[in-house]
This record gives structure tokens, sequence and C-alpha cells, in this order.
């Protein structure tokens, strides 16, 4: 028995005798803001999705109620009840580099004025991970899937062939996606960048980069066909590390490098973190770059502009292919054909004061 605050005795409660929480209020329904505006719940739900199809007054009134009640929508009771559940899922290998940014920006520029989501997943280069990932994404109803970035389509192309959703891909073009596809070839942006350090009079070209992906690879081939075709390859120029693409790997290869190949001339890093390592290493150790070290980076991000001397770098369009891959994607969502089916959006090469 317990007793109340005035001296009486009764039960005691069973939240009290079994030592359990109060309930929490139950959570905001549809049904409750339909009933707050004085409209059917399937008139809120239609406006949630499209609210072009309703006035700006009522549509202005349904916000405000779902704001001040702090209505969350269901999204597996949309998924039942529709088609998808009104998220775009983006399975990539590498957001946690900068390089990644910028695709990211382009990707949500072209969905932020619809009624899609979207939602990331890392898989850190885990080829064995990307099927998983992509099969747990499908059983969630998304509205679409962006994969940017597969490692290899082995076991990725028999979930792709039965999927309920359009996928999208950002690629090597080597790679076998056939349709709604946007990347670039990684042979000819390794074997450009080379061609264009043999112009500048260096000979003696390191190729730094770990070769963890097939981008990579695909660049390590790109570089080697040219120095080989050039009479100059020497498989002692390749270097690579275990660690991320950092500026510190950068100065630690190449530390390493000097000690096999003194007569290193030219530096094609592959990443601009990398090769800004290289550049603060050759100012530790007096190497004048351009003249004794010609140093080419890879992404053009931001800062290599602005480092003395500034980087000679390739330039990947990473915004415009996120944007171009959501579009894509976007047009299948809604069954509009596409501008194009595969675009290769290609690469420049940025000269810059790190190369003669």
């Amino acid at each position: 028995m317990v007793e109340s605050r005035d001296g009486r005795r009764g039960a005691m409660s069973k939240s009290v005798e079994w030592g359990r929480k109060p309930r929490r209020d139950a959570p905001v329904k549809l049904s409750d803001v339909a009933k707050k505006v004085g409209v059917s719940p399937i008139t809120i739900s239609r406006a949630l999705r499209n609210p072009e199809i309703v006035s700006e007054d009522l549509r202005e009134e349904i916000l405000r109620a779902v704001e001040e009640m702090g209505y969350i929508p269901n999204l597996a009771a949309r998924a039942l009840a529709g088609r998808h559940n009104g998220i775009v899922a983006v399975i990539t290998p590498a957001l946690h580099q900068y390089g990644f940014t910028d695709l990211m920006v382009g990707i949500e520029d072209r969905f932020r004025d619809t009624d899609l989501t979207v939602q990331y997943s890392n898989t850190l280069h885990h080829a064995e991970g990307e099927a998983g990932l992509l099969k747990s994404f499908l059983t969630q109803k998304p509205a679409g899937v962006i994969i940017a970035g597969a490692e290899s389509y082995r076991d990725l192309l028999p979930l792709i062939d039965k999927a309920p959703c359009p996928i999208a891909h950002v690629t090597d073009l080597s790679q076998e996606p056939q349709k709604l596809v946007v990347g670039l070839d990684h042979y000819t942006a390794g074997a450009e960048p080379t061609r264009f350090l043999l112009s500048r009079g260096y000979s003696r070209i390191a190729f730094f980069g770990r070769g963890a992906d097939v981008r990579s690879r695909r660049r390590i081939e790109g570089y080697e066909a040219v120095m080989r075709q050039a009479g100059r390859f020497d498989p002692d120029l390749i270097i690579g590390g275990d660690a991320p693409s950092r500026t510190g790997l950068g100065r630690e290869l190449f530390a390493r490098l000097l000690e096999r190949v003194p007569d290193v001339d030219a530096v094609f890093a592959q990443s601009d973190e990398l090769a800004l390592g290289v550049l603060i290493e050759c100012k530790a150790r007096g190497i004048r770059v351009p003249e004794e070290l010609g140093i080419c980076g890879f992404n053009d991000l931001e800062f290599s502009a602005f480092v003395e001397p500034s980087l000679t770098t390739v330039y990947i369009p990473r915004q415009d292919i996120g944007y171009r891959v959501a579009d894509m994607l976007l047009r299948a969502i809604r069954d509009e054909p596409p501008d194009e089916d595969r675009v290769d959006c290609g690469f420049s090469i940025i000269a810059r004061g790190s190369t003669r």
C-alpha cells in the first residue's frame, strides 16, 4: 500500500510497483495534423509529398501545424502506401575524403527542391560490403540509389538487374554499367598528365598512389603505358602507402623515394594532399620546385591554387558529376527519359607554378 499526499492509503500503481517509467506522450500522427488543420489525412499526406498540389495558404497552414505539433513522417508507412519511402540512397567508398565533398554538393543541389531525401553510406573501399549495403537499402523501398564509385560489380549486377527502383552510377567508364552512368576514363586521366610532365622536360617521373581502388589502378595503368612508350618506365618510381592520401604521407613517400631513386625529377601524385606533402618536403630539403622537381597533383582542391608555388593538378568536375548523376536518377524516378544515358565528364590539366 502507498499513502497519497492527503494521507489516504491505496493500492500501489503498477508503474511504481514495477519501477517502470511513465509513458511518454504518444507520437503525433498524420490524423492529428489533419484534425488540427481541418482536412483529411490523405490531403496532408499528398501535400507533404507534393506541396504544389495544394493552395499556398493551405500549404503554409499545414507546414505550420507540422512544425508546431512536431509531426515526423513515418517513412516505413510511406513506403507501404506508395512506390517508395522518399529516400535516395548514396553508396560511396570515400565519404571521408575531401574530394567527395563536391560530389555531395552536386547531388544535394539537384534534390534540394524535390520531396526526396538523400542518405549516405560509406564502404571505405571494402568491396565485400557493397552488395550487402545495396541489399539493405533495397529492402527499405528507396526512391532510387546512386552507387558512387563501386570497386566491383560482380556481386552488384544481379541485385541491380532485379532492383525495384532505378540505380545510377558514378564509375570509371571501363566498368560494367551501361545506363544511368556518369564518370570518366581514369586510364586516360593517368596517361595525359604523364604526357604533360614529359612534354615539360621531366623524364624520371614518379607515381604516388596506393592503387587501392579500381580508379587509382586504372590511372597507374595509364601512367605505365605512357612511360613505357617513352622508354622511361621504372617500377621503382611507383610508390604507395597503407595510410590514406594525406599531406604527411606525401612527405614520407617522397623521403622514401629519394632513398631508392635519387635522380627523380617529377612526381605525379594521386591527390593534392599527397602533392602538398611532396612540396613541403622539397622546401625542407632545399629542392627547388619546379626547376629541380616538378609536381602534379589530382583533384584541384581549393588550396592548390594558393600554396607557393601553386600546384599543377588534374581538375575533375566533381560537383557537375554529382549534379548530373542525381538528375539522371531523378528523371528515372519520375519515368522521364534522360538527356543522356552515359556521360563522360572528362578532366583537364591545370598548369601552375609547380611544373616548368
